[in-house]
C-alpha cells in the first residue's frame, strides 16, 4: 500500500525550482511515517505497508498524513491506494483525501479526466522531478491523439486494444494505457540521505613532523574507510585541514583518479602531499573530510598482464609530484600549432562517473601513425614533377618498394624563423617550408608518411599508417 502527498503550492515558478522550506517540508513529512519514501519535487510517494499494525487501516494513515501536512502549514493532497501510480494520479486529480482499495485501482482511476495526464506531463517534464513517469519527447501528442478519437476518461484508455494502441502512438501509447489502469512501471527508489564522511580529532598536545601525524590519519582513516566499504562507496576528492596553534588552518585538497578506500594508500597520498607543503606550525586539531563516489568494479583479464592498481599508480603519482613539482608530472596533450610533433603536458583528468558512458563508433575506420621515436633515414626515387615513385631504407622492420599510391605534399614548417635564416646563411631552403610529407603506399603492402628535409636534403620515414 502506497501513500502520495501532494502540495500544490509547492511547485516550480518562472523564477526557479520550488521553495527549499516547502520541498523540506514534504520530505520531513514522510520521515514521520517511512523511511521508504521518493520525492518529486512537491510531490512524495510513501510506502506505508505495515503502517497498519502501528496506527490503523488505510483512512487512518490517510487522516494522520493531512493533520502533520497542515501542522507544516502545507495544503496537501493525499490519496492511499495499493499501487503507487494509482496513489499518485488520484493525488493529483483529487482534493482532500481518496482512498482505495488494494485491487480497485483501474476502477477508481477511470471516471478521472483525461486532462489529468496533461498535469501529469508538465510536472514530469519539469527539472525538479528527476523520474519522469513519461519519457517521451512528445507526450502531449498522445494526449491530442486520445482527445481526436473523442475519448475523455482514463476508463476509456484502460480499456483500449494494447496491440492497436502501439500500433498507433507507440510506447508513449502504452505508457499513458498503463497509467490509466493503476499499474507501477518501477519500483520504489527510496531517496537516501546524504551520509556525510568526516573525522577530526582533537590533539592533547601539538605534534610536528610527519611520524606522529601517520599515526592520527591512520587512525581517522580507519572507521572512515570501513564505513566507505559498507557503502559501496570510494574516495574521489580527500581533503585534510590541520588546524595550528596559531588559530590557522591548513587546508590540502587531494583529488584522487580512481575512487579509493585503503587506508595505506590515502595515508601515504596526504602524507606525500603534506611533505610538499608542510604546515607552518605545530598541530592541534586534525580532519580529514571524504567526497565520496561509487566504487570501483575491477574485472581482471585471463590472457594478458594485470595493470597497475589505482592505489600504485596514485602514490606513484604523489611521490613524482613529491620529487619533481606538481608541474612536471602530467599528460601528454595535443596543442593546436603548426609545429609537426608539438604537445603539452597537462594534469591527469579526473573522472568519478559510476558508469561512463561508452565512447560512440566512429562512422568509418580512421588510420592511424604509428610515430618513429626518430625518423628514420631512406631513399627515395623521385619522378619529373617531384612525386616519389620508390621507398627503401636500410632499417631492419621497414620493407621497401614501388609507390602504388602517393598524397601530398603537404609542407609544414616548425619554426618559419630557422627556414629565413637558413637562407640568409646561405643554405637551401624549401621557400620558407622546412619539410615536405607525402603518404605513400607500396607495393608490398606498407603504408608510410615520409618527408623531405629541405635544409639537409635527406628523405625519412616519419611514421608507418596503420
Amino acid at each position: 500500500m502506497y501513500a502520495c502527498v501532494y502540495a500544490p503550492d509547492c511547485r516550480a515558478t518562472l523564477s526557479g525550482p520550488p521553495g527549499e522550506p516547502e520541498r523540506l517540508a514534504l520530505k520531513n513529512v514522510a520521515q514521520q511515517f517511512s523511511p521508504r519514501y521518493e520525492t518529486h519535487g512537491d510531490l512524495v510517494v510513501i510506502d506505508v505497508r505495515g503502517l497498519d499494525r502501528l496506527l490503523g487501516n488505510a483512512r487512518t494513515v490517510g487522516e494522520e498524513l493531512r493533520r502533520e501536512a497542515a501542522e507544516r502549514d502545507l495544503r496537501a493532497h493525499v490519496a492511499v491506494a495499493g499501487t503507487q501510480t494509482a496513489a499518485r494520479v488520484l493525488a493529483i486529480a483529487q482534493p482532500g483525501l481518496t482512498l482505495v482499495e488494494p485491487g480497485g485501482e483501474a476502477e477508481a482511476l477511470a471516471p478521472i479526466a483525461i486532462d489529468v495526464l496533461g498535469k501529469i506531463a508538465d510536472r514530469d517534464q519539469r527539472s525538479d522531478c528527476p523520474e519522469p513517469r513519461a519519457p517521451s519527447p512528445e507526450p502531449r501528442a498522445s494526449i491530442s491523439a486520445f482527445k481526436h478519437w473523442g475519448l475523455k476518461t482514463l476508463g476509456e484508455i484502460a480499456a483500449l486494444p494494447a496491440a492497436d494502441l502501439s500500433a498507433r502512438l507507440g510506447q508513449q501509447g502504452l505508457r499513458w494505457q498503463s497509467l490509466a489502469r493503476g499499474d507501477d512501471d518501477r519500483p520504489l527508489v527510496p531517496d537516501v540521505a546524504d551520509e556525510r564522511f568526516e573525522a577530526s580529532l582533537d590533539l592533547e598536545w601539538p605534534i610536528e613532523g610527519l611520524e606522529p601525524l601517520s599515526f592520527v590519519l591512520t587512525r581517522l582513516l580507519e572507521p572512515l574507510s570501513i564505513r566507505l566499504e559498507r557503502r559501496d562507496r570510494g574516495v574521489a576528492v580527500l581533503h585534510v585541514h590541520l588546524r595550528l596553534v596559531t588559530k590557522d588552518v591548513h587546508a590540502r585538497r587531494l583529488e584522487l583518479p580512481s575512487p579509493l578506500r585503503d587506508v595505506r594508500a590515502l595515508r601515504t597520498l596526504a602524507l606525500l602531499d603534506l611533505e610538499s607543503h608542510p604546515p607552518a606550525s605545530a598541530v592541534e586539531c586534525v580532519t580529514v573530510s571524504i567526497d565520496p563516489t561509487p566504487g570501483r568494479i575491477l574485472q581482471h583479464t585471463l590472457f594478458t598482464r594485470p595493470h597497475p592498481t589505482p592505489e600504485q599508480l596514485s602514490t606513484l603519482l604523489a611521490r613524482l609530484g613529491a620529487a619533481m613539482g606538481q608541474d612536471r608530472i602530467g599528460a601528454a596533450a595535443v596543442v593546436d600549432s603548426y609545429r609537426p610533433g608539438v604537445f603539452a603536458m597537462r594534469l591527469f583528468a579526473t573522472s568519478h562517473s559510476a558508469h561512463p558512458a561508452p565512447p560512440a563508433p566512429p562512422a568509418h575506420a580512421s588510420p592511424a601513425l604509428r610515430r618513429c621515436r626518430q625518423p628514420v633515414p631512406a631513399r627515395v626515387t623521385i619522378d619529373a614533377g617531384g612525386r616519389p615513385v620508390r621507398v627503401t631504407t636500410d632499417r631492419r622492420g621497414f620493407a621497401g618498394g614501388s609507390v602504388q599510391r602517393a598524397a601530398g605534399p603537404w609542407k609544414t614548417s616548425g619554426e618559419w624563423w630557422r627556414s629565413a635564416i637558413a637562407q640568409g646563411a646561405g643554405q637551401a631552403g624549401g621557400a620558407g617550408w622546412d619539410r615536405d610529407e607525402w603518404d605513400v603506399a607500396l607495393s608490398d603492402g606498407g603504408a608510410y608518411r615520409i618527408f623531405l628535409d629541405h635544409l639537409t636534403h635527406a628523405w625519412f620515414i616519419e611514421a608507418v599508417i596503420d
